[in-house]
């Protein structure tokens, strides 16, 4: 039994007892993001200018959002108008065989180009100033995760909000999946609903509803995330198509499984087993022929995993050999912000000019 399903509600009376604990973690928790919330809007805690303009990518919640997807975006969208950004990052979870940076980060390279600067480091601060110490002619410089890290000032506040769990099931972690109250909404520049067509129109208008409310400042944009291809472990791209109709092993390690599980069924293939792994899981080889296995059985062609544990999981090698044994690709993903562009990139083209 996994803390999802704990989280959810599920598991018998097992996790009904374990909600119990689970609650009670979560109080010393939300007391702590409350106070070290208003300490720094008291400026009782400083934050820290880097001399560089600070976008912040962020989110409410542990995971999920489809952050990295929509930073690879950012990153894109800035330097097609001649901006140089630069990606910060904490750095956590493992670190793929030979890759310098962790997973998330090692997608990332892989998505912008080895060309644009990355640097990892828990204290924003001075991964800051490493970054520009190496990179001088970075001019913007990418928070990625950094909502909640406020010792480095930022120019804009990007906050990225699910539309299939926008509010982490109302529940400060460890019970629920929130790292600060809906509240803290009121902080952002822009808030960016995620998945909105995954949603009803109802669900959806209530939402945002619901953001104009908490963040009555900020910009509200809408994005989806789209499939556009597959990719196998030697780098080989697939089309869509080849989904079409096709029973798949679903595979992830990541904050949201069912979203990636339904990107996939909308891509046209047969889910016929899911497996799913905490965020940042580290895979192993037993854990790669086990899911193999499964996929064989139930009759799956494909074990299909998200594009940040391929960069981990191919690293293991193939599953087993023969015709007969399920191929190992991954999904490939891309943020499209389709309502609110435009306001979003004005937010970040100022950036720098008007200090908060």
């Amino acid at each position: 039994m996994d803390l999802r399903t704990i989280q959810s509600g599920g598991g018998g009376l097992l996790g009904a007892v374990a909600r119990m604990g689970l609650s009670a973690l979560s109080v010393p928790f939300a007391a702590a993001a409350h106070t070290r919330a208003w300490l720094y809007d008291r400026g009782w805690l400083a934050a820290h200018r880097c001399g560089r303009p600070v976008v912040a990518v962020g989110n409410l919640t542990a995971g999920g959002t489809g952050k990295t997807p929509f930073v690879a975006w950012l990153v894109a969208a800035t330097r097609a108008v001649g901006r140089r950004p630069g990606i910060l990052a904490r750095g956590y979870g493992p670190r793929p065989a030979g890759s310098p940076l962790s997973d998330e980060g090692t997608l990332l390279a892989e998505l912008v180009g080895r060309d644009v600067p990355q640097v990892e480091d828990p204290v924003r601060v001075r991964g800051a100033g490493k970054l520009l110490a190496d990179h001088p002619d970075v001019d913007l410089v990418v928070l990625d995760d950094g909502f909640q890290h406020r010792a480095l000032a930022r120019d804009v506040d990007v906050v990225l909000v699910d539309a299939t769990a926008p509010f982490g099931g109302g529940r400060f972690l460890p019970r629920g999946l929130l790292r600060e109250s809906p509240r803290a909404l009121g902080r952002a520049d822009v808030v960016v609903v995620t998945r909105a067509d995954a949603v009803t129109p109802d669900a959806l208008a209530s939402l945002r509803a619901r953001v104009a409310a908490l963040a009555p400042r900020a910009d509200v944009a809408l994005a989806r995330t789209r499939a556009t291809g597959l990719v196998d472990a030697d780098g080989a791209r697939h089309p869509l198509t080849a989904l079409s109709g096709v029973p798949v092993a679903a595979w992830s390690g990541i904050g949201n499984p069912a979203a990636f599980e339904h990107t996939l069924e909308a891509a046209g293939a047969r889910v016929v087993v899911r497996r799913r792994a905490p965020d940042h899981h580290r895979p192993t080889r037993a854990a790669l022929v086990a899911v193999s296995g499964d996929a064989a059985r139930a009759g799956a062609a494909l074990v299909v995993v998200t594009r940040k544990d391929l960069v981990k999981v191919r690293a293991l090698g193939p599953a087993g050999a023969g015709s007969g044994a399920p191929r190992l690709w991954a999904l490939d993903v891309e943020t499209d912000v389709h309502e609110g562009r435009e306001a979003l990139l004005r937010r970040v083209a100022a950036a720098g000019r008007t200090p908060r």
